[in-house]
């Protein structure tokens, strides 16, 4: 079953009219995906679980999800941006945790395989993660990916999404799918809808809520706005993402340290 698009609003035409995100390669940094799923936007991923040691480094060609989370947010994405190229790219096997090793790993194969965007819908508390975190984000950066991160709902702030090379996202109680606020002096610059009936394992469907659900919205527009500028900088895509915004909150708000 192929997923339904979301309809793009009428304020957004100008900015996003006649742009699906066509060619711009996105990593899916999560669970997998549903292997059942037949989508023309899939291409070959990666997984990055070694299963004999959990939280340890093992490249194989696994990208089935055995979760759900992955699958819901690529489902989320291609909604939003039907014309991109998704990657998927498995840190999570049945439990939504991982290890810094495995998302400094994602990194790494995203930018040996020229990917533009990278999705992730999870996060850390972890101080110990900081620095070498931070360090891959940076690499990233400079080899041209964008960095999308979901931030943890309940604290407020995670890592990556605190990080200055990454865009923060986080869910917020809005309407439309292309609804979000831009904030440039929050811990997450955009709340975006975290709320959907989403494509879960088996093709089955389920409502939920959170960041990360909001996050594939965000690189889905954020894609969208890239086929129209394709070399646009992280701060030009900020810039970008100011203008598509419903609102844009100028206030201060009380942001986590790193």
């Amino acid at each position: 079953m192929q997923s339904l698009e979301f309809e793009l609003p009428e304020r957004l035409r100008s900015e996003l009219g006649g742009t699906s995100g066509k060619g711009v390669r996105i990593a899916v940094v999560d669970s997998g995906c549903d292997p059942n799923w037949a989508h023309l936007s899939f291409r070959p991923g990666i997984g990055l679980i070694d299963p004999e040691k959990e939280f340890h480094v093992k490249r194989s060609d696994d990208t089935a999800d055995r979760n759900g989370h992955g699958t819901a947010c690529i489902d989320i994405l291609l909604r939003t941006a039907p014309g991109v190229e998704v990657y998927p790219v498995k840190v999570f096997d049945h439990r939504l945790e991982t290890g810094v090793e495995l998302l400094n790993e994602s990194l790494k194969w995203s930018v040996e395989e020229g990917i533009r965007i990278v999705n992730f819908s999870l996060g850390t508390l972890l101080e110990s993660s900081l620095r070498p975190l931070y360090r891959s984000c940076e690499v990233a950066r400079r080899k041209g990916l964008l960095l999308i991160s979901a931030i943890n709902h309940a604290t407020g702030w995670s890592y990556p999404a605190v990080f200055e090379n990454a865009i923060g996202v986080e869910g917020a109680e809005l309407e439309g799918p292309f609804d979000f606020d831009y904030r440039p002096q929050g811990a997450a610059e955009c709340a975006a809808k975290g709320g959907e009936t989403v494509r879960w394992l088996g093709g089955r469907r389920q409502e939920l809520f959170g960041s990360s659900f909001a996050a594939p919205r965000i690189t889905g527009i954020v894609a969208r706005l890239l086929e129209k500028h394709p070399g646009a900088s992280l701060e030009q895509v900020r810039d970008l993402l100011r203008r598509c915004a419903l609102r844009v909150v100028e206030e201060a708000e009380d942001e986590a340290q790193v």
